[in-house]
Parts: C-alpha cells; sequence; structure tokens
C-alpha cells in the first residue's frame, strides 16, 4: 500500500513545478514580444538584444561582439569550475536529503554524499549540452546584467533572460540551449537512479527544477553586487 501511495506527493511536486515554469513564462512572454519589436529599429547593430524591463523603457543586453568558440570554450570552464557548479549541487542534495529521494539511497553522509555527487554529474552534463547546442544554434549563453538598476527592471531581467537568448545575428530567440540542456540532463541522470524514481515524469521535475534554479541565481547575480560579472 505504501508503494501505491508513494508516488502520490512526487506527482504533486511535478504539477506545481510545471505550474512555476509556466507562469514564469507567460510572466516573460511580454517582454519578448516587445524586445522582438524594439529590435527592428536596429537593424544594423548585430550585438544589441533590446529586452523590455519597464512599461516604456527597453534596456539593452549589450554583447561586445558575438563570442568566438574560444570564448565560448572559456565561457564554459568558467560554468563548470565556478561556485554555482558547487552551490547548485549542494542545494539540490539538501533538497534531496530532506524529502528522503530517492528513498532508496538512504540517510546520512554517504547518501548526501551519493546525492551531491548525482546533482554535480547533471550540472555538469546539462552545461555541457547547452555549450555545444549554442554554439550550434548561435546563442550567446552569457549573462548580461540590466541597464534598468530599479528593482523591478533587475527581476524582470533576470525572468526574461533565463527563457530567451540574444544571437550574434542580433536577434533573440527562445533560450533553446538552456532548455535541452535541463531537460536533456535529466533524462541522463535517469540512467543511474533507481527505477522507481527514472521515469519521464522524474525527469521533467528535475529539468523543471532545473530551469527555476537558473532564474534563481540569475536573480543572485542581479543583486549580490560581488557575483555580478557577465556569465551563464
Amino acid at each position: 500500500m505504501r508503494r501505491c501511495l508513494e508516488p502520490c506527493p512526487f506527482r504533486r511536486k511535478s504539477l506545481v513545478l510545471c505550474a512555476i515554469a509556466l507562469s514564469i513564462f507567460c510572466f516573460s512572454k511580454p517582454a519578448l514580444s516587445q524586445a522582438t519589436e524594439s529590435q527592428s529599429a536596429l537593424p544594423d547593430a548585430p550585438s544589441v538584444a533590446s529586452f523590455a524591463v519597464g512599461p516604456t523603457v527597453a534596456a539593452p543586453i549589450l554583447s561586445p561582439h558575438a563570442p568566438t568558440f574560444g570564448e565560448r570554450t572559456r565561457e564554459y570552464a568558467e560554468s563548470v569550475f565556478s561556485w554555482q557548479a558547487i552551490v547548485a549541487p549542494a542545494f539540490g542534495a539538501g533538497i534531496g536529503q530532506a524529502d528522503n529521494a530517492p528513498p532508496t539511497w538512504g540517510g546520512g553522509a554517504k547518501a548526501f554524499g551519493k546525492r551531491f555527487g548525482s546533482a554535480a554529474a547533471s550540472y555538469t552534463i546539462s552545461e555541457t549540452i547547452r555549450f555545444g547546442f549554442a554554439a550550434a544554434d548561435g546563442e550567446d549563453p552569457r549573462y548580461f546584467l540590466s541597464q534598468d538598476r530599479s528593482v523591478w527592471g533587475r527581476t524582470r531581467h533576470a525572468v526574461v533572460s533565463t527563457f530567451i537568448s540574444p544571437t550574434s545575428h542580433g536577434a533573440t530567440i527562445p533560450a533553446f540551449s538552456r532548455f535541452v540542456g535541463a531537460y536533456g540532463a535529466a533524462f541522463i541522470v535517469n540512467t543511474w537512479y533507481p527505477d522507481n524514481r527514472a521515469t519521464a515524469g522524474d525527469a521533467a521535475v528535475r529539468g523543471t527544477t532545473a530551469l527555476v534554479g537558473s532564474l534563481g541565481f540569475h536573480l543572485v547575480r542581479e543583486f549580490v553586487p560581488f557575483l555580478n560579472r557577465t556569465s551563464q
């Protein structure tokens, strides 16, 4: 009986996370539309992507130049050897430890180490997929701070930048590399997760959690001065 009832809370968590992601996307969609309109006035500015961060003001995200392969490689290396590469897996492992997920891994220091290792591997896989996909479709994976320094402007900018990306041609497109990286890694993780936590639904929850985590780190970069560097 316990086995039959156990997935129910997990499915509720899946629905909550999906609802959060949908709400965030709806929140960012108007900005994407305004960004596309604002770019039509900048046909000769291939390195500028404009994002609306207020009711009447569009603050540009300036990309000095399209990143070279060497710059992309350096950005990738910085992303997998950064504070975020430690904090994100540790946070995820802590959540898993508190929820005892997956249950077969148990509790204690050894279980936390297993969860941390799994989360760290997932993070690295996600960044690797994102690196390759962004190079293929021309996305600039760097995160550019908001030019509007108001609380609302910076918050909205962080949300929008999670779901859309500037390109080397001055366009803005959905952040395909981030989506593919987050959900691709989530499905790869299924290969070492216990069978009762290795379904497509489980992977969808992990991928959505990773996207929400990216938004959280964008907010941290906007509001924590010493972390304000141009990065993912």
